[in-house]
């Protein structure tokens, strides 16, 4: 066999080189590849703006404009809604229904949506952070805020059907999500019942007679997988009663609730 001449050796050493170099690309274009649809999380539900594998949470705000908020109360509220906001985490769904005195007009949620995120939290190699911010801002936040537009302006309104409106709240967002993470239910209101299944501006009614009758077995809701916080609204003094307090907290206790808390709102 010839002997290999030193320029054929030459580009024998190139071709070596060149292959090797040739497949480091490749596999380092097929490691980047992989390595970016690792990062990336999957799509948002256009409409809900929800993750691909369903909300990791929810909570839902119910209030109650049956009678109008003073100023001091209105700037509670708007506290609190901010608070709410900046402490749902991303992926969890908030949903949020007005109380009024005709509950079958509200008996869908004013605003029902999961928190996309402002992407603070990704990389700017793999998603848009200023698309994901404008997103935030004008269907999450913005939205978010203005529920408590015109509340001081509600008139008074004849009715106050808490019982029906929290068996709606239950049937449409938290049965009907069914979520597996944590679910929290948030109620503003003076918690001043007054429907025909029911009414508190007369004799005061305990649990117990309430638990009896008819209207009970109609309108018994289960919260077993729910945390539940009451913020009262203080707009007569038939809401500083301690009976009216005895009443709610053998109620949601009836309805096995996970955890009861009671904050005053103030104003």
């Amino acid at each position: 066999m010839a002997r290999q001449t030193k320029l054929q050796k030459r580009k024998t050493r190139s071709n070596i080189l060149f292959s090797v170099f040739f497949f480091s690309l490749v596999v380092a274009g097929i490691a980047s590849a992989v390595w970016w649809n690792l990062q990336r999380k999957p799509g948002l539900d256009p409409i809900t703006m929800c993750p691909a594998q369903g909300p990791s949470g929810q909570r839902v705000v119910l209030i109650d404009r049956t009678d109008p908020f003073n100023l001091a109360q209105k700037t509670s509220l708007d506290i609190f809604i901010k608070n709410l906001v900046d402490a749902t985490p991303p992926g969890q769904l908030l949903s949020v229904y007005l109380l009024g005195d005709d509950f079958k007009a509200n008996t869908k949620p004013l605003f029902e949506l999961c928190n996309p995120g402002d992407g603070q939290e990704n990389s700017e190699l793999t998603t848009n952070l200023k698309a994901l911010k404008q997103q935030y801002i004008k269907h999450f936040i913005e939205p978010m805020l203005s529920v408590t537009d015109g509340m001081m302006n509600v008139q008074a309104a004849n009715e106050s059907p808490i019982l029906e409106m929290l068996q709606l709240v239950n049937l449409n967002s938290i049965q009907k999500q069914k979520i597996k993470g944590e679910v929290r239910l948030y109620v503003l209101s003076d918690m001043l019942q007054n429907s025909k299944s029911l009414t508190m501006y007369g004799k005061p009614v305990g649990f117990e007679a309430y638990a009896s009758s008819y209207a009970a077995s109609k309108l018994f809701v289960d919260f077993s997988q729910v945390h539940v916080e009451v913020h009262l609204v203080n707009s007569s003094p038939r809401s500083l009663n301690p009976e009216l307090l005895d009443f709610w907290k053998a109620y949601f206790e009836n309805a096995r609730v996970k955890s009861l808390s009671f904050h005053a709102l103030a104003g």
